[in-house]
């Protein structure tokens, strides 16, 4: 992560590294340093968090997030937004956004609203901001005109932030409501226009672009529903086209609700078990032809599959994520 040479104050802190170094007890900044950019998984798995102050607690939560271990970083970012002892290096409605970000992608919308309500009380700067995180989990969770209607005002209150449109695209697109993305892109465009930062500017285009791709590949895929046993008999690319347009359709469908109870994650496990079986079969005959991109292909096509499973906390037994 490379905190040290940050000179700018970073996303969830209130002071910027050189001030933490100044003014923090060395011993504090030294472990939150040794967590943020040092520390390897197995000895983070292994690291005492019991009685830390929240500084270190927030470089353990992003180190486990670097790591993609979500629960073990929702459950720090839980303990930091319910701590009492404010610390002053902290930036805490900042935090309780990236709290709310984690909750809402595996489907937790009521208690990601609940950290969006509060980063808000705490900061009223960030209202806007947090309407905009509103509109995005109401968009997921089905509510589709009152998130678009919070979409459009947060948009033309930033009207030349790109990222807002980009946000309401994607949210559209992921719980399969594929109409009104254009229109989000096209938005975003225009606001890209008013970006004077050329970082950004690059970054943002960079993000419409990738949009654009993922909008034009799904709606290339939609209706693609292949029998299970197409594998063998379907050339490898057709393969990989229909287990995506299944792995599309299901994340939509967990988006809009998410499985809560054991036999809805029952069933939700099944279905990804066999998507995954399908992309695991497709590797073996793509080793067998010995198609370089379609091992690679598959093999990412599985870690999408046990990805979407883990995102939402449903168990694939005998799959291997090691």
């Amino acid at each position: 992560m490379s905190a040290v040479d940050d000179d700018e104050t970073p996303e969830g802190y209130a002071w910027d590294f050189a001030r933490q170094e100044r003014e923090l007890p060395a011993e504090e900044f030294q472990a939150h340093i040794h967590l943020l950019d040092e520390v390897e998984e197995e000895d983070l798995e292994d690291h005492d968090l019991t009685d830390v102050s929240d500084y270190v607690l927030w470089a353990a939560a992003q180190a486990f997030e670097e790591f993609e271990r979500s629960e073990e970083a929702i459950d720090l970012l839980r303990r930091i937004a319910r701590s009492t002892k404010r610390h002053p290096a902290l930036d805490y409605p900042v935090i309780l956004l990236r709290l709310a970000e984690r909750l809402k992608d595996r489907g937790d919308y009521d208690e990601a609203k609940a950290a969006v309500d509060e980063a808000a009380q705490l900061d009223p700067g960030l209202r806007d901001r947090c309407d905009e995180r509103r509109a995005e989990i109401l968009v997921l969770r089905g509510r589709l005109d009152e998130g678009l209607d919070l979409f459009r005002k947060a948009t033309a209150a930033f009207p030349g932030d790109p990222w807002v449109p980009l946000r309401a695209a994607w949210a559209l697109m992921a719980s399969g409501r594929h109409d009104d993305v254009p229109h989000w892109i096209e938005t975003s465009e225009k606001a890209l226009k008013d970006v004077t930062d050329e970082t950004e500017a690059r970054q943002a285009a960079d993000e419409i672009d990738r949009l654009r791709t993922e909008a034009t590949e799904r709606a290339a895929r939609r209706g693609r529903m292949a029998p299970a046993d197409a594998g063998r008999r379907a050339d490898l690319e057709s393969v990989r086209q229909d287990i995506l347009a299944a792995l599309d359709q299901e994340e939509a469908r967990l988006i809009q609700g998410p499985p809560r109870s054991p036999e809805d994650k029952e069933r939700a496990a099944a279905v990804l078990a066999a998507l995954h079986a399908r992309a695991s079969q497709a590797w073996d005959d793509a080793v067998e032809a010995k198609q370089e991109s379609f091992i690679a292909a598959f093999d990412d096509l599985q870690w999408d599959v046990a990805g979407l499973a883990e995102r939402f906390g449903i168990d694939l037994p005998g799959i291997d994520e090691d």
